[in-house]
């Protein structure tokens, strides 16, 4: 009943991880698209790049996430199993 606890501030956690990720993500795809790409397209041609970056930021913070995961769970593990198998 102890591990319960725990479980639940893991995954509070890591969703707000995640979704600080996915924000920072966003506003740093999006400043580099209004420096690097939005001076020399046309302004009709400038709203696409938008629903782009959008899904970019999501790929690139489930890419991040799933890595810092497997990172965190290398060094914590969460159950029995892993804790036998690391120790040998």
């Amino acid at each position: 009943m102890a591990k319960k606890p725990g479980m639940i501030l893991f995954m509070l956690a890591a969703t707000v991880f995640n979704i600080v990720i996915t924000i920072v993500c966003f506003l740093i795809l999006m400043l580099l698209y209004t420096i690097i790409v939005v001076p020399y397209i046309p302004e009709n041609v400038s709203s696409f790049g938008f629903p782009v970056i959008f899904l970019a930021s999501f790929i690139i913070s489930f890419l991040a996430y799933q890595k810092a995961l497997k990172l965190y769970l290398k060094k914590h593990p969460m159950n029995d199993r892993e804790i036998n198998n690391r120790q040998t």
